[in-house]
C-alpha cells in the first residue's frame, strides 16, 4: 500500500483509540484488542497457523493436502451425484482449497457464510478448517448455512456436522422457487457451483445477491465449467448485469471427480459486490424451470459402440439417460463399454447460439446544454448517427418539451435509436438497439458522443436474445 494511505490508516486508528504508537510501530489498545477478539472473532484462534495460511500460498497448498487426508472419510459419505441437477462433485483437495481461499480473502473469520447448493461439501471443508484454527473450543465465531434442494445431501451434512460439532446448518430450498424472506440480507460471503447454463448462472447470482447483506466488497466464490471464449464473454456480461466485479479468476482451480464433460477441471471466479449490485430475479419471484443442462439440451446425443458400431440415443428421452448409464451397462449387442460420440453440424450449432440483437444503453454526462435543448440539432445528430452506423432508416419522430428537453426516436429496419435529454443537467440517455451483423452501433455511439460534446459516458453493452448459451 502507498505510504500516505498507511499513514492515514494509522492516524485514523489512533484517533479511534483502537491502537497506539509504540517503539517501532503501533500496537493494539485494550479497546482495539477487545474489538479484534470479540467483534471480529479472533479470540483463541491459532494465530501462528492463521498467519502462515494467510500469507504463504505454498503453505496453503500443502495444508489442503494434509486436511484432505485427515478428513477424507467424512467426504467419502457424499451421496452419488445426480447429473440431471448438474451435480459434479469436486475433489476433497478442491473443497479445502476453496475454504482456504475464503480465509485469504478475509471472508472466513467471524462471518456468516452461505453455501448455495453443496454437493461438493464445501461447508464441511469450512467447518473442518475452523476446527483446526480454533483447536480449544467447540463454539466458533463463524457459521455456515447450506441451501440445498437434494435431501440426501442435507441428511449427510447434518449427520457430519453433529458428529464433529461443526458450525453448519442446512435448509432445503429449491432456488427456482421464491426464496423464504428470512434469508434476505443475512450473509457476508457465499459459495455456489450453479447449473452450467446462462439461465442457471443468472438465477443463482440473483439468489446470491438477495441473501447477501447490502454492502460493497462482499465475496461470492462462483464455480463454473470451462467455456469457450464466447461462453466466457456472456458469463462475464452476466456478472456485469448483476453489478458484480471480478476480483480474481482461476481458470483450472476446481478439480472434479468423473466429470469428463468438464475436462475434470473448472474455473472459479472470486466476485465482489458493488454499489450497483442488484438481483435481476427478485427474492419473491419464481425463476424459470429449465436452468439445468439436461433441461436446456433436450435433443438426444448419439453414441456409437467402438466395437460393434451400434448407435444409441442418450438423453432424457433416449435409450439411456446419461452416457454413464450406457457405459455401466455396456453395449447390449457386444458388451463393449467404450463409445464414440457422434457430433452434430458445428456451423448449425454456432448459428443457433448467435444473439438476436446488440443493445447499448448509454448515459452521456456533462454535455453541451444548448445542443441538448435544440430539437433540430438532435434530430440531425440522430439521423447522421444511424446513417454512419450503416442502418436503414424507416421513420423519425422528435419532440421538444417546455421549458427544456428533447425526446426522439429513429426507427430503423434493424431496430431503433432513441434519445432523451435533460439540458439543465447536461445529461442525455441514449439507447442504441440493432439487429443483424451489418449495422455498427459503436460507430453511432462515438458519433453522438462527439456531437453532444460529452466528456464523460457510462454504458451497458448487452446481447439480446442470446439463445441456449
Amino acid at each position: 500500500m502507498p505510504i500516505p494511505i498507511v499513514t492515514a490508516i494509522r492516524n485514523e486508528g489512533i484517533e479511534l483509540g483502537v491502537w497506539k504508537q509504540c517503539q517501532g510501530g503501533i500496537e493494539l489498545t485494550p479497546t482495539g484488542k477487545e474489538h479484534v477478539e470479540q467483534i471480529l472473532g479472533f479470540k483463541d484462534i491459532d494465530i501462528c497457523l492463521y498467519r502462515q495460511l494467510a500469507v504463504n500460498e505454498k503453505a496453503r497448498e500443502a495444508y489442503a493436502n494434509v486436511l484432505s487426508e485427515k478428513y477424507r472419510t467424512a467426504f467419502d459419505e457424499r451421496p452419488t451425484a445426480d447429473v440431471t441437477l448438474d451435480q459434479a462433485q469436486c475433489t476433497v483437495q478442491t473443497a479445502f482449497r476453496r475454504a482456504l481461499l475464503c480465509l485469504v480473502n478475509g471472508a472466513l473469520i467471524g462471518k456468516q457464510i452461505v453455501c448455495m447448493g453443496d454437493d461438493d461439501f464445501v461447508s464441511l471443508a469450512l467447518g473442518f478448517l475452523l476446527k483446526e484454527l480454533y483447536p480449544c473450543q467447540n463454539i466458533y465465531p463463524t457459521h455456515v448455512h447450506v441451501l440445498e434442494m437434494d435431501s440426501r445431501y442435507i441428511e449427510c451434512l447434518n449427520r457430519q456436522a453433529e458428529h464433529f460439532a461443526l458450525p453448519i446448518s442446512c435448509e432445503q430450498v429449491d432456488l427456482r422457487m421464491p426464496l423464504p424472506a428470512h434469508l434476505c440480507g443475512r450473509f457476508d460471503c457465499l459459495f455456489t457451483d450453479p447449473p452450467y447454463t446462462q439461465e442457471g448462472a443468472s438465477l443463482f447470482l440473483s439468489r446470491a445477491i438477495s441473501v447477501l447483506k447490502e454492502k460493497s466488497g462482499l465475496s461470492i466464490f462462483f464455480s463454473f465449467g470451462n467455456k469457450s471464449a464466447t461462453g466466457n464473454y456472456f458469463l462475464q456480461k452476466c456478472f456485469q448485469l448483476h453489478g458484480l466485479t471480478i476480483k480474481d479468476m482461476f481458470t483450472r482451480f476446481n478439480e472434479y471427480m468423473g466429470a469428463s464433460l468438464l475436462g475434470n477441471k473448472g474455473q472459479l471466479f472470486v466476485l465482489e459486490t458493488t454499489e450497483r449490485t442488484r438481483a435481476l430475479f427478485p427474492l419473491e419471484k419464481q425463476g424459470r424451470n429449465d436452468i439445468y443442462t439436461a433441461d436446456r439440451h433436450l435433443r438426444q446425443n448419439r453414441y456409437r459402440c467402438r466395437q460393434c458400431g451400434k448407435v444409441y440415443e442418450v438423453g432424457k428421452e433416449g435409450d439411456y439417460q446419461t452416457i454413464k448409464d450406457l457405459k455401466e451397462q455396456g453395449c447390449p449387442a457386444c458388451g463393449c463399454t467404450t463409445f464414440n460420440r457422434l457430433h452434430k453440424n458445428r456451423d448449425a450449432a454456432i448459428k443457433q447460439h448467435l444473439p438476436l440483437g446488440h443493445h447499448i444503453l448509454a448515459d452521456f454526462y456533462n454535455c453541451d446544454p444548448k445542443r441538448l435543448d435544440d430539437v433540430e440539432q438532435i434530430r440531425t445528430f440522430m439521423h447522421e448517427a444511424a446513417i454512419n452506423a450503416g442502418a436503414t432508416i424507416v421513420q423519425e419522430n422528435f419532440h421538444k418539451y417546455a421549458p427544456v428537453g428533447v425526446s426522439g426516436v429513429v426507427v430503423i429496419q434493424e431496430s431503433h435509436l432513441t434519445i432523451h435529454t435533460w439540458p439543465e443537467c447536461g445529461y442525455a440517455a441514449v439507447d442504441l438497439f440493432t439487429c443483424g451483423t451489418n449495422v455498427r452501433p459503436w460507430t453511432a455511439f462515438d458519433y453522438l458522443q462527439t456531437q453532444l460534446k460529452c466528456p464523460k459516458v457510462e454504458y451497458s453493452d448487452l446481447m439480446r436474445g442470446a439463445r441456449n448459451l
